[in-house]
């Protein structure tokens, strides 16, 4: 039997018992083809069953179900291949959950235009199977596509839903076989740490780090753009755009999923290594991955590009694969679209996404690796570029107008193969403002202490803020000092303190400003003026430390002091150390690098007197 659905189909009961009736829609073994600008509308579910003969349902025109849809082992679901329809779609138009189910993936099984369009936002789809679309995924049902076009005789919703490829029992994966940009539209806009994050129109993806199950896989045929709205129900809405720079020939598709959170005991994805590439005679002023240049191509000055160990929390990653994935024909820039996350630092850090490459296993199973531990160095293959100017052009340097990338998402490129993907900060706005080269206070002619220091480099330093303060740990502001700037040569600063008493020991930094507000603040240095008979110790610098402290003895005669250091349950560390003083300061250190973490005395006498100082070691 072949049954033919020329117009309106609706309401097929099926009565069970005293209750209520189920508005099915059961297929045992006849074929069913449902023609254009058909619509059948089913208030409950659709089964296609193979009975005696294997079922057939061939669809060209529209199927509404309000429940769930089964295509049974061996029964034949699909669209006919011959017909130019515009339609050819399943649309969900129910709530709740509605259930995928059956064999929507071998041989020509398949939705063509597979179309989410529930009751409520909150809806989902649930896959409990793997789907294939050969036409396009749809979020709601005026979406216009290179494959659907909308007929106002079906009406709309516009509450869209979700689609989730994952049920209790594991992962399905969304195939989408069209190759066309919009073969998967409609869906939430792309925007990063939106005020209201999207909860509808996406696809929701389990989450799972280190499996191979699950995901999304588009269709490759364009040098073009192509989207994936991807999330999950732990953090959200998370999509990601490919701006596809070049692709191999033939047939390719690229598969995406989002995996939440991380295996690290930090809260960080991986871990960032100390390396610094091209610094020559600069310093790097933190202990993560640093790149140096003399020249930022997006504003011709020179820069670090620094991350560091911290920067995302609890938030997680993106893992891809591709056809040809080892040819090197791929070649793309990338924009992921995050929300859900914890982020340390501020909103004017710089942002990036870096890119992870597992060489220890074979590229078809590196999507179901987990590169979130800490024992994965990410650091490691930041120069994996094509060209090490991609870490400012694919970089989102805060609000900068001056940046290379002026997008809503965090850019990260050009890359040439598919593997993991995790955004990044630096918490120093990965540009080092200025690199000092020293600072110091002098007490001069005993009559007023000057604060000096050098600088080597200056990007965007609006100047220095002078800090003084008397016990080393309260500082105020006394005075400022111009910056010069953008400069790539020596310059060398004063400023010259007379509000000081004699026989008291002053503690200085500075307070470094960049143009757009932001701050970095230096070390400490301490000096002190004198008058009369006079013997000052000074507090210890810097405390805690986790290996040199020292401290300044400024006296008005020649003499002598002895040293011993206790740790907290009073066994001598060191013994007595003698220390001759000349008239004037003296800098005494400390070496506690083998000392256990903890609390020591210092001890210091001299004659008839004897000092107590206090010096705690930190060895993390």
């Amino acid at each position: 039997m072949f049954v033919r659905i020329l117009t309106l189909l609706c309401f097929i009961p099926a009565l069970v018992s005293a209750q209520a009736p189920d508005y099915t829609f059961y297929n045992k073994g006849a074929g069913v083809y449902i023609q254009p600008d058909a619509l059948v509308h089913i208030q409950g579910t659709l089964t296609n069953d193979n009975g005696s003969t294997n079922g057939l349902i061939q669809n060209d025109g529209v199927i509404e179900i309000k429940k769930d849809i089964e295509n049974k082992t061996n029964a034949i679901f699909r669209d006919d291949n011959g017909s130019g329809s515009s339609h050819k779609a399943v649309r969900f138009v129910g709530s709740g959950k509605q259930v995928i189910a059956g064999d929507f993936s071998t041989g020509n099984n398949s939705f063509f235009n597979l179309i989410v369009d529930q009751t409520s936002a909150t809806d989902t789809v649930e896959m409990r199977t793997n789907v294939n679309v050969k036409g396009s995924l749809l979020f709601g049902s005026s979406t216009t596509s290179g494959t659907y076009t909308p007929n106002m005789f079906f009406p709309y919703q516009g509450t869209n839903g979700l689609l989730k490829t994952y049920d209790t029992n594991g992962e399905y994966l969304l195939n989408v076989q069209n190759n066309l940009f919009d073969a998967i539209w409609g869906y939430a806009a792309l925007d990063m740490n939106a005020p209201v994050p999207p909860s509808t129109a996406f696809i929701m993806t389990k989450g799972n780090r280190g499996s191979n199950a699950g995901g999304v896989t588009r269709a490759i045929g364009n040098v073009t753009s192509y989207d994936f709205p991807i999330g999950t129900e732990q953090n959200g809405y998370n999509a990601v755009r490919l701006n596809l720079q070049s692709i191999p020939a033939g047939v390719n598709s690229v598969k995406a999923k989002f995996c939440d959170s991380t295996s690290s005991v930090r809260g960080y994805v991986g871990t960032i290594a100390p390396q610094c590439i091209g610094c020559g005679s600069q310093t790097a002023d933190n202990t993560g991955f640093n790149y140096y240049s003399a020249s930022n191509p997006c504003n011709a000055q020179p820069q670090w590009a620094i991350f560091e160990e911290s920067g995302i929390l609890e938030h997680g990653y993106w893992s891809f694969d591709a056809t040809n994935n080892n040819l090197g024909a791929w070649k793309y820039d990338i924009e992921v679209f995050p929300n859900s996350y914890e982020l340390e630092g501020t909103g004017e850090d710089s942002w990036r996404v870096l890119k992870y490459h597992d060489n220890s296993v074979a590229a078809n199973q590196e999507f179901g690796v987990d590169p979130s531990d800490l024992n994965v160095d990410w650091g490691a293959q930041v120069m994996n570029v094509e060209n090490p100017s991609d870490l400012f052009t694919y970089t989102k340097f805060g609000n900068n107008p001056q940046a290379c990338y002026q997008g809503n998402g965090v850019p990260g490129g050009v890359y040439t193969d598919f593997s993991h993907f995790s955004m990044h900060t630096s918490n120093s706005s990965n540009a080092l403002p200025v690199e000092m080269i020293y600072l110091k206070a002098d007490a001069v002619d005993n009559k007023f202490i000057q604060v000096s220091w050098a600088t080597a480099i200056e990007i965007n330093n609006n100047g220095f803020e002078v800090l003084r303060s008397t016990d080393g740990i309260n500082f105020t502001k006394i005075g400022w000092v111009d910056g010069n700037d953008n400069s790539t040569v020596v310059n060398t600063y004063t400023y010259d303190d007379y509000a000081v008493a004699p026989n008291v020991v002053y503690y200085y930094k500075l307070r470094q400003l960049d143009n757009d507000g932001a701050s970095e603040e230096t070390y400490i240095v301490h000096a002190a003026i004198t008058s009369g008979d006079v013997f000052v110790i000074s507090d210890l610098m810097p405390n805690p430390t986790k290996d040199v402290s020292k401290f300044t003895v400024t006296t008005s005669t020649k003499g002598s002091i002895d040293v011993k250091v206790y740790d907290n349950i009073g066994r001598i560390v060191i013994d007595n150390q003698s220390y001759q003083l000349e008239q004037g300061q003296n800098t005494i250190y400390v070496n506690g690098a083998n000392f256990a973490a903890g609390t020591y005395n210092i001890i210091i006498s001299t004659g008839n007197d004897v000092y107590s100082k206090k010096l705690i070691i930190n060895q993390q």
